[in-house]
């Protein structure tokens, strides 16, 4: 029993051992479903799948997640909070700072989204002047020049800025059946999975906003390097890993 005990003890301490020698890389993420989404408290999404597959796939790194919000982003790099974030785009604001971009790893987009209504069809959406346009905080829209600042998107776009998605959705067509929400096209999918009663409530627009080219932005000089990244994602690929990961989040 006695050598049982200490053998026990001895995986645990190779194990625990293995886990202790990685060096810690903090990745960092704001709420930008499905790849950061935050519920009464729990924090859960792509991005933190990825980083799950990302430990169980090799030994050198482990990866930490570390929540920061789309504005304070930036300064949060900056102070070094975090070292790399996932599923982000250097036109987004980045182009200031040390960064090295990956290779893209996914593809999507943003789509306008307004109320179902008699009469009212994909035209709706080519002339968004004098309508009322609801965005998220701190997020960069390509009908708005990438522009993030809160001022001049509502004096220029009459747009209002919001931290919730769903939020945005339901308001178009409970106080605001003219407004447009845009989100993007995979957070809308899993949105009406979730609820199929409102799917004919709404009007999806057949343009996209913006074509997402999804990278790992990492900071200069660092390690894992955007070469040993790109690696990495190939190996998930290669293995299915990843077409199962965007599987489950409907993601085609």
């Amino acid at each position: 029993m006695k050598k049982v005990i200490l053998g026990l003890c001895s995986i645990y301490f190779l194990l625990s051992s293995s886990v202790l020698a990685r060096q810690i890389v903090v990745v960092g993420g704001y709420i930008f479903p499905p790849f950061i989404s935050q519920e009464k408290g729990n924090t859960s999404g792509i991005t933190i799948d990825l980083i799950r597959l990302l430990n169980q796939s090799q030994e050198k790194y482990q990866f930490v997640f570390k929540l920061t919000s789309p504005k304070r982003r930036y300064k949060d790099f900056k102070g070094k909070d975090y070292d790399m974030i996932f599923f982000e785009n250097r036109v987004w604001g980045w182009n200031k700072y040390p960064i090295l971009a990956s290779k893209v790893i996914l593809k999507g987009g943003e789509v306008f989204i307004a109320k179902s209504a008699t009469g009212r069809g994909q035209e709706y959406f080519k002339n968004l002047k004098n309508k009322k346009i609801l965005g998220i905080l701190g997020y960069h829209y390509q009908f708005a020049k990438f522009k993030s600042d809160r001022k001049f998107l509502k004096k220029y776009f009459n747009m209002e800025l919001g931290t919730n998605h769903e939020s945005n959705l339901n308001y178009i067509i409970s106080r605001d059946q003219t407004a447009i929400a845009i989100v993007t096209k995979s957070f809308f999918n899993q949105f009406i999975k979730k609820r199929p009663e409102l799917k004919d409530q709404y009007l999806v627009s057949e343009k996209y906003d913006q074509i997402y080219n999804h990278t790992i932005l990492v900071r200069k000089d660092f390690s894992p390097s955007v070469r040993e990244m790109n690696n990495f994602i190939r190996t998930l690929s290669q293995s299915h890993k990843l077409s199962g990961l965007w599987k489950k989040y409907g993601i085609e």
